[in-house]
């Protein structure tokens, strides 16, 4: 996932129809940090693209641009405990079932790791172009997906797609590639895996068809696109979340997260309103049942624009209510990702000082 396009965009006003619903239960809740995980880099300033916990082992895995590696913090003592280089420069990240780390990388192969100490490289698999991006995990089917935003074909023409890989150790191989219709060079996102649907759903930020975006569905057994739900608000999503009731929060990059229905492609709240927006990687946190959203920052109104605080949004999935802000400092300035684990929830932010960790202040350290 690259960096949200534009990061200083337009002024977001709510409307009756956007209003951002509020749960008063809520609006107690804050956040403070609790720890900064020092990251070494060459020149002191920590960047990369995707930040993914695994909720079973409680480890963090962050794609490190600055270093060109993969670096694996215990999300229980927050400590960092690996950096294991990546050829070409590591992108998205997920864990399977079965031990392995699936890793993105600027080298046009998918990188296969040891999920746990001493995370060893398994293998390497080539997925037809120059990047293998963003990755989601199908465990029903033991499938991988992994998107590859500047695939072309044969007259170089772009062709985004997605890639399905079989995760079984002994039996990786490529099971064919999802073209995007439509979908122009670098706009295919964040995919997800939908127990609901069996499918892959996958963050399109714009087409031919859907200039304000789309999540297209992706059937992983018969390696087909099976529909696509157009976004009907102004959106352009990078960032996506499946949580419960076939629901999902879109990270707009123009606009405020979206909830949309993955049943219907209804857009069910935007969540606008608030003094930032522009948000790319969004997660959510099965223990705690809250989606978190990666908001770069949005300009304040006229006549006195400025550049307003990073924030990381935090709403409630069963009530889809908003809960809070994470309020983010100076050294957050163009981030755009966050994972959380665990019940009460732990939050991972990469800054450019390292990787940032905060947790409720009514509920402690999970």
């Amino acid at each position: 996932m690259g960096l949200a396009l534009g990061l200083v965009i337009a002024w977001l006003g709510a409307s009756p129809s956007q209003a951002d619903p509020r749960n008063p239960g809520d609006e107690g809740t804050h956040y403070r940090q609790i720890a900064d995980i020092s990251v070494p880099t060459p020149n002191n300033a920590l960047y990369g693209d995707i930040i993914y916990g695994d909720q079973q082992s409680g480890l963090v895995y962050f794609s490190d641009g600055s270093n060109s590696t993969v670096d694996v913090v215990n999300g229980r003592t927050d400590r960092l405990v690996a950096q294991v280089p990546v050829a070409g420069g590591p992108a998205g990240i997920v864990t399977d079932g079965y031990g392995q780390a699936w890793i993105g990388s600027g080298s046009g192969s998918i990188v296969v790791l040891k999920s746990t100490r001493p995370f060893t490289k398994i293998g390497a698999i080539p997925v037809g172009a120059p990047t293998a991006d963003e990755i989601a995990y199908d465990p029903r089917d033991h499938i991988i997906a992994v998107t590859s935003p500047d695939a072309t074909d044969t007259k170089g023409r772009p062709t985004p797609w997605v890639t399905l890989i079989d995760a079984r150790p002994g039996h990786h191989r490529v099971l064919g590639h999802v073209v995007i219709p439509g979908a122009a060079a670098d706009s295919i996102e964040q995919p997800q895996w939908n127990p609901a649907s069996s499918t892959f759903v996958e963050a399109i930020r714009a087409t031919t068809d859907f200039p304000n975006g789309e999540v297209a569905q992706i059937d992983p057994k018969a390696v087909r696109l099976q529909s696509v739900l157009p976004v009907d608000e102004t959106c352009n999503p990078g960032g996506l979340a499946v949580g419960p009731n076939d629901e999902a929060l879109l990270g707009c990059n123009v606009g405020a997260p979206a909830l949309i229905s993955l049943a219907t492609g209804r857009v069910i709240h935007v969540y606008s309103g608030h003094d930032a927006s522009g948000a790319d990687e969004v997660a959510y946190d099965a223990k705690d049942h809250r989606y978190y959203a990666a908001e770069a920052g949005a300009v304040g109104p006229p006549p006195n624009p400025q550049l307003n605080t990073p924030t990381v949004m935090v709403i409630d999935a069963h009530s889809r209510r908003f809960v809070t802000d994470i309020a983010l400092g100076p050294t957050a300035l163009g981030f755009h990702q966050v994972t959380a684990l665990f019940n009460p929830a732990t939050v991972f932010v990469p800054q450019s000082d390292g990787i940032h960790v905060y947790t409720s202040l009514n509920k402690g350290k999970g």
